[in-house]
């Protein structure tokens, strides 16, 4: 008996400095920042509208003010973590469910929002089940390289009991994430014991590496859609000559320019001064015309530039 006290003792210093302890498991964060990019791809196979998902921010306290910062959600359900041993609990609030609603019946979100203490639909709470399964999805992927389990969301109801966290001596991390969609928005908590974390606190604990900073791919390709259907102005260049300026002051309305490109030159095409590609011209339904020859290697550009001078 001495010795399970001592050892339970030395399990519960672990915990001292709750906050503390978030900061020494760097991995937790990255984690979670992945769920919110899986949640967002989970998402995008029941509902038209992709969301954006942001991670708000991670703490951890002691349950009665945990708990209490909880007091207006509006739905919640228990997360199973079998191979944890563990349950977990996500809330939301009801601006969260009625976004969700918009999204996944079709909804542009030009009604206006009621907030209310009504009870919710059994069709807002099925709805909400719905997101919060991919939520555990999501979760379980982000998990996958550190502490592998599976989640089984349990129903969604109005309220859970927060007793299936665990002794409410050890302190609850807790991690706030917020959907946007429709010009409309909401926050959902994930909630756990610190105890959950004690057996996978190497794993959380090593810096990040290369994979865990890539960026968002639903971002990057956003980020690259926008890119690409940005405007750019082209310029053909048929031909180059060097003048002194006084040539170019006596320059008169008539006068012909003499160029020694002839119809089988190879045209420059260029960006921003940046030359990119070569062409040849000819015409095509009565209007002059320019097909590839070939791409501009800069790099061998620029080395034969110098070599020339």
């Amino acid at each position: 008996m001495a010795q399970t006290a001592s050892a339970r003792g030395s399990l519960e210093g672990l915990f001292t400095g709750p906050q503390d302890l978030i900061e020494r498991l760097p991995m937790l964060r990255i984690v979670l920042q992945k769920t919110a990019g899986n949640w967002v791809e989970q998402i995008r196979g029941i509902s038209a509208t992709v969301p954006e998902v942001v991670l708000v921010g991670v703490e951890s306290g002691p349950p009665e003010s945990m708990i209490a910062a909880t007091a207006h959600q509006g739905v919640a359900c228990v997360l199973e973590a079998p191979k944890w041993n563990a349950r977990l609990i996500i809330c939301a609030d009801y601006e969260f469910v009625f976004t969700i609603v918009e999204m996944l019946l079709g909804g542009d979100g030009s009604e206006p929002t009621t907030i209310s203490d009504r009870p919710l639909t059994r069709t807002e709470l099925k709805l909400t089940q719905l997101a919060f399964e991919r939520f555990a999805n999501a979760l379980e992927q982000a998990f996958a390289t550190v502490a592998p389990t599976n989640f089984v969301a349990g129903p969604a109801a109005p309220r859970v009991s927060f007793d299936v966290l665990g002794r409410m001596t050890v302190p609850i991390v807790t991690a706030k994430f917020h959907l946007f969609a429709l010009g409309l928005g909401g926050g959902v908590t994930l909630m756990m014991s610190q105890s959950v974390l004690s057996p996978m606190r190497n794993e959380l604990s090593r810096a990040a590496g290369p994979e865990a900073v890539r960026p968002d791919p639903a971002w990057s390709q956003k980020i690259q859609s926008e890119v690409s259907r940005a405007n750019v102005d082209l310029v053909a260049v048929l031909d180059e000559h060097e003048l002194p300026l006084a040539d170019v002051a006596r320059f008169e309305v008539g006068q012909v320019l003499r160029l020694r490109a002839t119809p089988d030159s190879v045209l420059r095409v260029e960006c921003n001064g940046e030359p990119l590609i070569n062409c040849e011209i000819g015409k095509a339904n009565d209007v002059y015309a320019l097909r590839v020859r070939d791409f501009i290697d800069q790099e061998r550009e620029f080395m034969e530039d110098i070599l020339a001078s």
